[in-house]
């Protein structure tokens, strides 16, 4: 069994396809999805990267622990915490509890606290490489997928503690995206809210992927992976990282991704009023594009 491993961290706005993307990729024989599939350990407040990196943005302002003592205490808090046993957005109990044992957890942490002083990045790549070898079910696959949306907003410090990992921006039509977002518990509800939620979050992501080597990301569509062009995206997928088709793989892609899972329209059901809400939409869109952001909208939309 190998112990190498190379990261395909997908992510994007939220509600805009990772998970679709992560269990599409898990039916390949080289590809290993954990469980669940966000891990949320290595770019949460308090996880990995603020561990092995030191605390970006807003957390160096003094709300989040500066000192690396600290940062480890933090760290192991939410390794044997929140990330272990959550509840999930469906209020069903989650967290890596569910892929591994709790002696194989310690027995990283006392690693992590024993290296992390000596060269934190290293400390930190051996960390999340024995996570997902600990995995029951591990066979060695060469790479492994998360689906944490904010993975594209940090996708700069994620290539600081890994230079080899692999993007995969997943984007969805700005309305589809935020009349789905105010279904979740933990998001806006309001149209409008939504709207905004979505721009802004547009933002971090281009933020995050500026400098990122094109060789090391793929921007996909989910509507183009499901509904329009399903072949061609299905293809570039592979091609991306370098893998040729998985029988497991392609029957999961024909018989569980059928086209009418994502409908191109159905935001206009899902909110009060769709014409004052594709209003809002375009405004938004012709701010993110006056400042350079792609929005990635299907032809004609």
């Amino acid at each position: 069994m190998s112990s190498t491993v190379t990261p395909i961290m997908a992510g994007g706005t939220g509600r805009s396809g990772t998970t679709v993307i992560a269990g599409l990729l898990h039916r390949h024989s080289s590809v290993r999805a954990s469980w669940p599939r966000e891990v949320k350990f290595v770019n949460k407040e308090n996880g990995l990267l603020d561990l092995v990196l030191g605390p970006a943005g807003r957390r160096r302002l003094g709300r989040w622990p500066s000192s690396l003592s600290a940062r480890l205490a933090a760290f192991e808090a939410g390794m044997r915490g929140a990330w272990w046993l959550r509840t999930n957005r469906l209020g069903r109990a989650s967290g890596l509890h569910l892929s591994m044992e709790e002696s194989e957890r310690e027995r990283l942490l006392a690693a992590l606290a024993a290296q992390v002083g000596v060269d934190p990045l290293a400390a930190g790549r051996e960390f999340l490489t024995g996570m997902i070898r600990a995995q029951r079910g591990d066979a060695g696959e060469p790479w492994w997928i998360d689906t944490s949306p904010p993975n594209i907003a940090n996708a700069q410090r994620i290539r600081a503690f890994w230079p080899e990992a692999r993007f995969i921006w997943m984007v969805r039509d700005g309305r589809s995206t935020a009349a789905s977002v105010m279904a979740e518990r933990w998001g806006p509800d309001d149209p409008f809210e939504a709207i905004t939620w979505w721009e802004q979050r547009m933002r971090r992501a281009h933020e995050g992927m500026a400098g990122v080597p094109s060789q090391s990301a793929l921007v996909l569509s989910l509507e183009d992976l499901v509904v329009l062009d399903r072949e061609a995206s299905y293809g570039r997928v592979l091609d991306f990282l370098g893998l040729d088709d998985d029988p497991a793989m392609r029957a999961f892609f024909d018989e569980q991704m059928p086209a009418e899972r994502v409908g191109l329209d159905k935001w206009r059901t899902r909110v009060p009023d769709p014409v004052a809400f594709e209003s809002a939409y375009r405004t938004a869109e012709a701010a993110l594009l006056a400042d350079g952001i792609e929005v990635f909208a299907r032809p004609g939309a």
